[in-house]
């Protein structure tokens, strides 16, 4: 599409410093992270970094959208309909607790 410039952001740390450094200790992931890391090599600026998963959201709902629209450009003068919650959680603080077993 062509970008020079990318912010990439990750709502793991963890995914963060492997991408970043390119050091992973479990060899599943290996070949993910070394097609990544291929990726962030090509001709164009990569910023990696973490966003807490509550902005996550809000992002990802927006690409949602995105697409969905095809070439269409969209403006909203308004906070949309369906990102309202969002907002409002990030604004508030609110946070969603995640259960992980390992």
């Amino acid at each position: 599409m062509g970008f020079i410039k990318v912010e990439l952001h990750i709502d793991s740390v963890v995914v963060v410093q492997v991408i970043s450094t390119g050091k992973l200790n479990n060899k599943l992931g290996w070949s993910l992270v070394l097609n990544i890391r291929k990726l962030l090599e090509l001709d164009w600026e990569v910023t990696i970094a973490h966003a807490y998963r509550e902005t996550n959201k809000c992002a990802d709902a927006l690409a949602n959208v995105g697409c969905q629209l095809g070439r269409e450009i969209l403006f909203y003068e308004d906070c949309p309909p369906h990102m309202k919650d969002l907002v409002l959680a990030y604004v508030m603080g609110i946070t969603t607790p995640r259960m992980i077993s390992v």
